[in-house]
Order: structure tokens, then C-alpha cells, then sequence
């Protein structure tokens, strides 16, 4: 095929059906492949290539397979969107291939940055971006697989055979006797199935790399989340015990304690633990009541009384508007300390940003003279754009900082209260946080069923029900005969008796 700006001739293509993003262009066989041949003909002149992007994005690799072909072949690597560069040879031109290579190398990060992104937001769609997973097959909708049978199902009774208490040994053994084979067309082994049973794709979960995991994928699961929890502890050779899960109507297990054990320091864990009691009598006399049951002493509370209780607890507390002018006065005189640094930034900012103005005005006026091309200077006013409008946006930072001071204070106080006035609707996780917010040394119930809150946050105030002519008086302890105000010294503990 004759090149008429060359004045040559095609003697062999290449397509390019490799990589050519970084870190995969040192030893790829296409390369060796043209070298080998540019080497064996001498005739051979030039290593045409469409151009950098379509031929490597990676700034080192280019020139050091362009001194190899030069060197070992005596060929040069030019590339047909610009062949003019070919036969320039002079700053300009070196320049210009310069940017070509650069913005090939930037497109590898690019693409890099843009595909991770756009595979972790599938990945929170429920859709798996990897390589379908064994007992499955792909779909028209990418990313979603579907069963594959008999496989799929194959597979699932050997877990659940495990499950139930078979070997590893014995189930992949049945597996091959049935005829099951691996995507290679092979018999699947002990080692392989063990890594299908820690596979949390079976359950449903999508999981990649260190990315968040999706615990609701939008495949069919083969086992429940609870089964491959056991598949896994059985593949690591470890004993199952199933973890007890947390319930709303015993929200309080394992986060309260019995007063008089503490007291007693009698037992390691004397915590309340919630359970189902019984009358003990037969049929329809049964009956059945929720209780709380000390894990050390084995004294027992009604769940309903206990949780009344509480809440009769809850209700008598209020956020203490002196702690909280308090609380936003000593975090606005810290913040006052940097009040100079940040009067320093901000006129850093206004410097930086006179002196951006006054190169974009010198750029214009070269551009006016017919002092540099209308590409560079294209290039020089958009990225001067770019660090101006940054610098703007940093000042509005420095200058809204008080409205955002005000508003974290008054979102980080409305955080707190939102918890305790949903106590009860609040998970594991999140009820942890609100005691120890509200209650700094926890909780407990005595056997003699009265609730005590030893300290309560600084935050709060007790509600005082006879009120003076001042209103409801504050407090931080409450004994048991009535309000006490709380000093340095005092250490009364608040309670409150069941009825």
C-alpha cells in the first residue's frame, strides 16, 4: 500500500489488539514481534503507528521503544495523524510530540480513575462487574447474572450437604460423580470448592476489591447470609457458632447492668441479658413473659416495666441551654486563636488571585501580538481559568467559615437530641452512642427494680416537676429522696422506681 507522504510503501500491518495502557508496554509481544522484522529487513524505514493514544499511553515506554527501533533497526517510529513530525527536526516539533505522548499518558489516568469510579457505582447497584462466578452465566444486562442449571443448582446442594454436616471431601466427590466440571472443563477440587464456600457472592453480597460491600446484589442467591457465615468458618476449619442478633424488644441486653453486682463486684459480666419466660403449666395455660435476667446474680425484671422506666427517664431530660452557650463559647474561643491565620490565608488568596488576573491580561496582549500561537495561548487561559476560579471558591471558604462553625455546632447538639428521642428505634451500633452521650457511666437496674443513671451528660438537665417562679430548676444527679444539684465533690446517683 503506498504512502504518498513517505514516498514508501506498506509491507506489513499490525493490529493492535493488546493493551496499551501503563504498565503493560515493557515486553508485549505485538512490539517484539515489529522490532524482530524491522531488524530482519533493512529496508524498512519508518514504525507507522495511528497515534500515541491508540499506541501506548505510558510517556517512558514510547521513547524507549522509539531509541529501540531507531537503534536496533534503524527505523523511526512516526505516527500518521501528524506525519509531519516525521521529517521536522527542531524544537517545535519535539515539543509537539512531547504533548501528544503527554496527553496519551494522561488519558491512561483518566480512563484508570473513571473506570474504578463507574465499577464502584455499579457495584452499589447490586450489579458484579468481575468475571462470572461459577454456577452462573451472563445476561443481556451487564454486570447482572443469571442461574446457570444444572450447575447452579449442583452447586447449591453441595453447600447446603456441607451445611448439614458431609465433608468437603465427600461433597466434591458426589459433585464429580454427577458430572459437574469447572469453567476449564475440569473436575472441581477440595481446594476450589473451599473458595466458592468463602465466596460471598452466594449469599448475594457483591463484593470487589477493599471497595464498600452490597449486601443486596440482584443476582439470585444459591445460600443465606447466615448459611455462608458457617460455609466460611467450616472452610477456615474453625467451629461454627452463630452470633446472636440483635433485637428491638430486647434492645437492652448487654448494655445494661445489675446495680447491686456492680456493687457487689460480684461476677466478670454483670450484665441483663433479654429472654422468653414461661408459667411452666401445659396447653393453653401456658403463658409466656418478656424478662430481662442478670447474667451474674440470675435476678429477673419484666421488659415492659423496665423499659417504662426508662423511658420516664428519657422524658425527664432536656438539652441545658447554659451548657450549650457554654459548650459553642469555648469551641468559638479556640477558633478564635486561628482568627489571624485565617485573615493570612485570606490575604494570601487575594494576592495569589490579583497576580493569576495579571497573567491572564499578559496573555491576552501576547495573543493580540501574534506572540505565541492561538493553541498555547488557548491552553495558557484555560488553565489560568481554572487556578482563578479555584482561588475564588477558596476565599468563599475562608469567608463563609462562620456560618459553617454555627451551623456543625448546632448539627452536631440536634444529633444527640434526634437519638434520644428516637431511643427506641435505634440499632445496636447507635444505642451504644447514645448512652454513653447521655449517660458518660452507663446504666443499670437494681434487684429491688429501680433504674439509676449515675451521671448524666453536662449537655442535659433534669426536669424539675414542681416548678418555682424561676421555672424548673437544673441538674446534673438526681438521689434517691429528690433533686440534687451536682458539684465537684457531690457523687449522688439518680434512680427511679418501677411501679
Amino acid at each position: 500500500m503506498p504512502i504518498a507522504h513517505f514516498n514508501t510503501h506498506i509491507v506489513k500491518f499490525w493490529n493492535l489488539s493488546v493493551s496499551s495502557r501503563k504498565g503493560k508496554n515493557y515486553d508485549r509481544k505485538d512490539l517484539r514481534e515489529m522490532l524482530a522484522f524491522a531488524k530482519a529487513d533493512k529496508k524498512i524505514k519508518y514504525i507507522i503507528v495511528d497515534e500515541p493514544d491508540r499506541f501506548m499511553r505510558d510517556f517512558r515506554m514510547y521513547y524507549y521503544w522509539q531509541v529501540r527501533f531507531m537503534e536496533e533497526a534503524k527505523a523511526k517510529l512516526v505516527y500518521a495523524k501528524k506525519p509531519h513530525l516525521a521529517d521536522e527536526d527542531n524544537m517545535m516539533s519535539l515539543m509537539e510530540e512531547m504533548m501528544d505522548v503527554f496527553r496519551a499518558e494522561a488519558s491512561n489516568q483518566e480512563r484508570s480513575t473513571k473506570t474504578t469510579s463507574n465499577m464502584q457505582s455499579r457495584v452499589k447497584l447490586g450489579f458484579f462487574p468481575g468475571r462470572t462466578k461459577a454456577g452462573y452465566k451472563r445476561t443481556e444486562t451487564p454486570g447482572l447474572c443469571e442461574p446457570n442449571e444444572p450447575n447452579w443448582s449442583m452447586l447449591q446442594n453441595a453447600f447446603l450437604s456441607v451445611l448439614s454436616g458431609g465433608t468437603v471431601k465427600q461433597v466434591v466427590l458426589e459433585l464429580g460423580d454427577k458430572g459437574y466440571l469447572t469453567v476449564k472443563g475440569n473436575p472441581i477440587d477440595t481446594f476450589n470448592f473451599k473458595q466458592l464456600m468463602r465466596d460471598p457472592y452466594y449469599a448475594g453480597i457483591i463484593k470487589m476489591s477493599s471497595w464498600e460491600a452490597n449486601p443486596n446484589g440482584l443476582h439470585k442467591p444459591m445460600i443465606t447470609k447466615e448459611q455462608h457465615e458457617q460455609l466460611t468458618a467450616l472452610a477456615d476449619g474453625v467451629v461454627y457458632t452463630p452470633r446472636k442478633k440483635f433485637t428491638s424488644e430486647f434492645c437492652l441486653s448487654n448494655l445494661m447492668e445489675c446495680t447491686d453486682c456492680l456493687a457487689e463486684e460480684k461476677g466478670e459480666y454483670p450484665r441483663i441479658v433479654g429472654y422468653n419466660h414461661n408459667n411452666g403449666k401445659k396447653g393453653d395455660s401456658r403463658k409466656y413473659y418478656k424478662r430481662y435476667r442478670c447474667r451474674a446474680c440470675g435476678s429477673t425484671v419484666l421488659q415492659k416495666r423496665l423499659h417504662e422506666t426508662l423511658s420516664d427517664n428519657l422524658l425527664e431530660l432536656e438539652i441545658s441551654n447554659n451548657r450549650k452557650e457554654e459548650f459553642i463559647g469555648a469551641l468559638r474561643a479556640v477558633r478564635e486563636k486561628d482568627t489571624s491565620i485565617l485573615i493570612s490565608r485570606s490575604q494570601a488568596l487575594q494576592r495569589r488571585l490579583e497576580g493569576l488576573k495579571l497573567e491572564k491580561s499578559t496573555a491576552v496582549r501576547n495573543a493580540l501580538n501574534n506572540r505565541f500561537s492561538e493553541d498555547d495561548v488557548k491552553d495558557v487561559l484555560s488553565q489560568l481559568g481554572s487556578e482563578i476560579k479555584q482561588v475564588e471558591d477558596d476565599i468563599d471558604s475562608v469567608s463563609n467559615i462562620e456560618k459553617d462553625f454555627v451551623e456543625f455546632v448546632d448539627f452536631s447538639i440536634d444529633t444527640v437530641e434526634n437519638m434520644r428521642e428516637r431511643f427506641w428505634e435505634l440499632d445496636a451500633e447507635h444505642l451504644r452512642w447514645c448512652k454513653q452521650l447521655l449517660f458518660p457511666e452507663g446504666f443499670s437496674v437494681s434487684r429491688d427494680e429501680k433504674v439509676y443513671t449515675p451521671i448524666i451528660s453536662e449537655f442535659y438537665r433534669l426536669i424539675n416537676n414542681q416548678k418555682g417562679p424561676e421555672g424548673p430548676s437544673e441538674s446534673n444527679m438526681v438521689g434517691d429522696a429528690g433533686f440534687e444539684p451536682a458539684t465537684s465533690s457531690t457523687s449522688t446517683r439518680r434512680s427511679s422506681q418501677m411501679s
